[in-house]
């Protein structure tokens, strides 16, 4: 699995023209890419005061590789897989831990989870009814205890994403249901919401505004390791050298989110195959 992670890498970093998406957003567009289209996205984030209730660490972590790759498989179906190459925390704060990490020092690094997507068109857009699509996703855990970043556990993931334009402007949503696996206690699980809400607003034709709140709820906010989340993404997309560059802020605003940081990135397009 960390050969496939590198590989992907890999094929990420060839240079590629770019089309519209909505990098470095988290919130999935109902849209899907036309049938032999590959969407390859390469980045970088800096978060800072990062926390993990697992193994009690709290720190900057620097997110370097978040790769992605998008294929359109059919008219009504699109391919996803995506993960990190690596993840580095540089520790600041070390709490009382329920899964211990086995390193030593003030640093400690790891593979990002690798996520397997597919996304399904359900209706275009059409008048006042926006574009539907059904996504579901499997995380497995590439990340692991030992070095405190993970959590050992497959999530699964099921959500209904829709897409509106409103004159140049897009609006996206989200609304799904996650399944956690308990880190904590063997055989039990996390059900909760997940969400996301996104403007992307057209400044000029090479430069756009983009905008969310993306997320997840639970029935209670003791779950250990299954803790709410909630972030607000603010950046641009600009278009430049055949690629769409993208920049953005990112605020946490739940406990276990990061404080603060910054995303960049870049997306390319290109016809691999016909129908």
């Amino acid at each position: 699995m960390n050969r496939l992670l590198l590989v992907l890498g890999g094929l990420l970093c060839i240079s590629l023209p770019a089309s519209a998406q909505q990098r470095p957003l988290r919130t999935d567009d109902a849209e899907l890419l036309e049938v032999g289209q590959i969407r390859g996205e390469f980045g970088f984030e800096f978060l800072q005061k990062q926390r993990y209730s697992l193994s009690g660490l709290e720190g900057d972590l620097a997110r370097l590789g978040i790769a992605a790759m998008h294929v359109g498989v059919g008219e009504y179906a699109e391919f996803q897989i995506s993960g990190v190459l690596q993840d580095f925390l540089s520790v600041t704060r070390r709490d009382t831990s329920i899964l211990p990490p086995s390193f030593t020092g003030n640093s400690t690094n790891d593979f990002g989870d690798l996520v397997l997507a597919t996304k399904i068109k359900l209706a275009r857009e059409k008048g006042l009814r926006p574009a539907l699509a059904f996504k579901f996703a499997v995380e497995l855990p590439n990340a692991k205890h030992d070095s405190g970043l993970g959590n050992d556990e497959t999530q699964f993931y099921a959500s209904i994403l829709l897409s509106k334009r409103l004159g140049p402007t897009r609006f996206l949503g989200n609304i799904g249901l996650a399944i956690l696996g308990n880190p904590v206690y063997n055989g039990r699980q996390t059900d909760v919401l997940t969400y996301g809400a996104a403007i992307l607003l057209p400044l000029t034709p090479k430069l756009n505004l983009v905008g969310e709140i993306n997320g997840r709820k639970g029935p209670s906010p003791e779950r250990v390791g299954n803790e709410d989340q909630s972030q607000v993404r603010a950046g641009i997309q600009l278009q430049a050298l055949g690629l769409r560059w993208d920049l953005g802020g990112i605020a946490g605003l739940k406990s276990f989110d990061p404080d603060s940081g910054i995303a960049c990135g870049v997306t390319y397009v290109f016809k691999a195959f016909h129908r």
